[in-house]
């Protein structure tokens, strides 16, 4: 079995996308292709180039980012992505729901029952 391609994988994955980008900004502001580069770092995020937006488009909607144009010495100005206060809550949140999704399947795996926790 290709582990990329698997879809349980695929949809694992989308549904941690926005977690796994409101930690890289939540120490210091982004732009979508910086962002795309720091996940592509990690094999498990691999993003196609230009797959980022509709997540951050999406996240921008949910109130938990929020974006600024920013003028670039490099070359044209780039749109900046931060987390706002609601997005450091959503952080917290999900990184326990994380923590206790984990914690339950170790336990299964380890034959025991969820309530024995």
């Amino acid at each position: 079995m290709d582990i990329k391609h698997d879809q349980w994988i695929v949809q694992l994955k989308k549904g941690v996308y926005e977690l796994a980008i409101l930690l890289l900004i939540r120490k210091k502001a982004m732009y979508g292709y910086e962002l795309t580069q720091r996940l592509n770092q990690v094999p498990l995020f691999t993003l196609a180039e230009g797959s980022i937006y509709p997540i951050l488009k999406r996240m921008v909607t949910k109130q938990w980012i929020e974006s600024y144009w920013q003028e670039s010495a490099d070359g044209p100005r780039r749109k900046y992505y931060e987390i706002t206060e609601e997005g450091k809550v959503v952080v917290e949140l999900r990184m326990n729901d994380y923590k206790e999704l984990y914690k339950a399947l170790e336990h299964l795996k380890e034959g025991n029952d969820v309530k024995d926790n």
